[in-house]
């Protein structure tokens, strides 16, 4: 018997707002045009892709650092771009002292979180027929992504001068983080700890060299699934992964992993350093360059390889350079194994 392959185009939210005409600031902002952006391209896009793709669920923007903004972090949302936030620890003592004062803080107590509140709210009465809740898309990013945000680059310079202050931050950062989605679940209407598994993204983790992964990642990477979930299913994304990082995976309980942009790793290396289920992207920016028969010979790569989910994705840049048609061409190539 054959394997289930599940070939996923996924929609980056930028395209959204460029179907419609607006910018990404009154996307984020403007609950109107929000709405308006959402029906006017989710009808483009299922015109032009059919029943092939499935259509974004429409909800509040994304925005990966509502915990941070939570507890103090300051944003900048540009005319046409997502937003974004700076560094706003100077030193690693610093960092403690902000996590000191905002271990009972109230994450929904602020003007963005109030926004999106609203925002979701709107939608809903716009999208009867769809599930939104009130804080989708007021998400966070894991704990070592949020402390190079907090304290910049140089946080990787205290791994090895301040090591017992990195801990001490870390640990109060990460129960932050899992006092968010706890509280977060509760706003939605659901269990404190999801009773069907986790979602952990933590890029910037990638960048600490893989002898110190014992120490300062899989530690805490316990913690946060161990806060999250009473279930077993555990999912990693954290991209620019190396080789040597993999063996780490198991150590965490990772379930499923996602390696998405990560230029070191090969189908092949993977597979001889983990045993642990992924799926397989090819870059958005690469495959709207590709012919036909290059793209045809990726996906018979991955399937070969035995890859279940494979992906790739497409955004503004696609569609405003009219290479949209090599999503179809993506899709096409999986022709040859669909069963009747």
């Amino acid at each position: 018997m054959g394997r289930e392959l599940r070939p996923t185009v996924e929609f980056y939210h930028d395209i959204i707002p460029y179907i419609a005409g607006i910018t990404e600031h009154e996307f984020y902002m403007d609950a109107q045009k929000c709405a308006f952006a959402w029906k006017k391209s989710n009808e483009v896009l299922a015109d032009y892709f059919g029943e092939s793709c499935r259509m974004r669920t429409p909800c509040a923007p994304p925005i990966s650092y509502g915990h941070l903004i939570s507890i103090g972090a300051k944003y900048t949302l540009p005319e046409d771009s997502e937003p974004s936030i700076r560094p706003f620890a100077r030193d690693i003592d610093e960092a403690i002292a902000i996590m000191k004062d905002v271990e009972r803080a109230d994450f929904g107590d602020n003007d963005l979180c109030r926004h999106y509140m609203a925002l979701n709210g709107y939608l809903r009465e716009q999208f009867p027929g769809h599930t939104i809740n009130p804080l989708d898309g007021y998400g966070g990013e894991g704990v070592i992504t949020s402390a190079v945000l907090m304290r910049g680059q140089d946080l990787y310079i205290d791994l090895y001068e301040e090591p017992e202050k990195v801990h001490e931050f870390l640990s109060l950062l990460n129960r932050s983080i899992i006092r968010f989605y706890q509280w977060s679940n509760v706003v939605n209407g659901q269990p404190a700890l999801a009773d069907w598994g986790a979602w952990l993204a933590d890029d910037f983790a990638a960048l600490i060299p893989p002898h110190l992964w014992e120490e300062f990642v899989v530690p805490y990477w316990k913690e946060y699934f161990e806060g999250r979930t009473t279930a077993p299913r555990r999912t990693l994304h954290c991209e620019g992964v190396v080789p040597e990082q993999l063996k780490y995976l198991s150590d965490v309980g990772i379930t499923r992993y996602q390696p998405s942009v990560s230029e070191r790793l090969t189908l092949e290396n993977i597979r001889a350093n983990t045993d642990i289920p992924f799926d397989w992207l090819l870059y958005a920016w690469k495959i709207t360059e590709m012919s036909d028969e290059a793209i045809q010979a990726w996906v018979d790569g991955a399937v070969e390889a035995g890859v279940s989910i494979i992906r790739t994705q497409i955004g503004k840049y696609a569609w405003m350079n009219g290479r949209q048609d090599r999503i179809l061409a993506f899709i096409r190539a999986f022709d040859k194994y669909r069963v009747e």
